[in-house]
């Protein structure tokens, strides 16, 4: 029994305001703008939150494209580190342009058709550093890498709890819909057999049709929710979702949770770059000191000897003033900027966790007292409303707001459950786990 009536009979009687709306949904679910959640029903697994998040952790384009990046960069580190490639040089020297002699390659003994080789060498200190900087920026991806798995994770589960509570919202709001209607049926009776008024009638159907009305928004919901969880999961979107909520597992202290925060790979990137900041330094330090370059070459002379030779070139790194130093000091204030950046992060991921953490307690109270005191007192309210009409000490409107209350109790009791889950995976992002003993920070 529930609100008094079998629910059987209440799937047998539904008034006609009742029957127009739930043949108005079924319309639409042969349009398709409902999802086969029926024919799911009969042949898909329900579906979890941790199946939600497993799956939108595979072939997941955000992922894999990150992971390209990264390859692509660890690449570019081995290409930084080389010598530059050597250059072939060749051309015609001291070709006469007058006297008799002029544009003759043969009667002037200076004229050579020339051919060589030339390699720079670049510092090797340099070339060194260059190769880690390139690598640390794979290593900033790889730490984006991780806390893009991290989101995919915390959006696929937000999206799966958006996904439940608006299918529990529907599944509440239809049981209502059902009472109502068996309701509108019963007054029917005892109003054509001068037991009921007609205004009391009349407001159970408006009660009735109300509660259809929720019901169809509900769907509405539903059918956007799910549009968005396909976003993360694809057609799995589809499949019906879980009765219950995961369980929320043992609960960690606020410290340990603050502590993990130091660790998450958000904070780990702005380390990498902190990292890379100072190698600019170091490179930019580097720029003070000159390279140079080896040239070798033949050199072939018509009708007189041919010559070989060697060129050394170096840079002249004399005038610092507006390059050098120019380098280094923003190398410097990048460094700087970098380091307070990461402060600024650490802060603001404190202040996440610790909201999270005060929502969810603050949201896993408020349903333990739904549950001990609020939800019973609202089911006894309709029974004593219900006694107390049927024994003429009380009217019918009195059973029709017991009824609505305790709707609004359990929608808001729903709302309270899934914000308390929304609170603990969003916890689950936001803090790490510390790195094992001997691992690099």
């Amino acid at each position: 029994m529930v609100g008094g009536f079998p629910r059987a009979v209440a799937r047998c009687w539904v008034s006609r305001r009742l029957r127009s709306s739930f043949t108005l949904l079924f319309l639409c679910g042969l349009l398709g703008w409902a999802p086969p959640l029926a024919a799911a029903a009969d042949t898909d697994s329900p579906l979890t939150m941790e199946d939600a998040v497993h799956l939108a952790t595979l072939d997941q384009p955000l992922l894999t494209g990150r992971q390209a990046k990264i390859q692509s960069e660890e690449q570019q580190a081995i290409a930084a580190a080389q010598l530059p490639d050597p250059q072939l040089v060749g051309g015609l020297n001291e070709l006469p342009i007058d006297t008799a002699e002029a544009f003759s390659t043969r009667r002037d003994d200076f004229t050579e058709f020339k051919i060589g080789l030339s390699q720079e060498f670049p510092r090797a200190a340099k070339r060194r550093l260059e190769g880690a900087r390139r690598q640390l920026e794979a290593d900033t991806d790889r730490a984006a890498l991780d806390n893009d798995e991290r989101m995919v994770r915390r959006d696929a589960a937000l999206a799966w709890l958006d996904v439940y509570e608006a299918e529990r919202g529907r599944s509440l709001t239809q049981r209502m819909a059902e009472e109502a209607a068996l309701q509108v049926q019963a007054l029917g009776n005892e109003y054509r057999s001068g037991r009921a008024s007609q205004a009391d009638w009349l407001a159970a159907r408006v009660d009735a049709g109300l509660a259809a009305d929720k019901a169809h928004d509900w769907l509405h919901h539903v059918l956007r929710l799910r549009a968005a969880l396909e976003r993360w999961i694809g057609d799995a979107a589809q499949r019906p979702i879980a009765a219950a909520l995961p369980s929320p597992g043992q609960s960690v202290p606020l410290p340990e949770l603050l502590a993990g925060a130091d660790h998450h790979p958000v904070v780990g990137g702005l380390d990498k770059q902190i990292e890379a900041a100072a190698t600019d330094i170091a490179l930019a330090r580097q720029a003070y000191k000159p390279d140079y370059s080896v040239e070798v070459y033949y050199a072939y002379r018509r009708d007189f000897a041919d010559f070989v030779g060697v060129q050394f070139k170096m840079g002249l790194p004399y005038f610092t003033k507006d390059r050098q130093d120019r380098g280094l000091s923003a190398a410097f204030a990048q460094s700087h900027a970098d380091e307070d950046r990461r402060r600024d992060v650490l802060r603001e991921l404190h202040t996440q966790i610790n909201q999270d953490y005060l929502d969810r307690r603050h949201f896993e109270e408020r349903v333990a007292e739904f549950d001990a005191t609020i939800l019973p007192d609202a089911q006894r309210r309709i029974e004593a409303a219900r006694g107390a009409y049927q024994s003429g000490r009380g009217s019918f409107d009195a059973v029709l707001l017991a009824r609505r209350a305790l709707l609004d109790v359990e929608i808001q009791r729903l709302a309270l459950a899934v914000e308390s889950a929304r609170a603990q995976t969003r916890l689950e992002y936001w803090s790490a786990p510390a790195p094992a003993a001997g691992d690099a920070p």
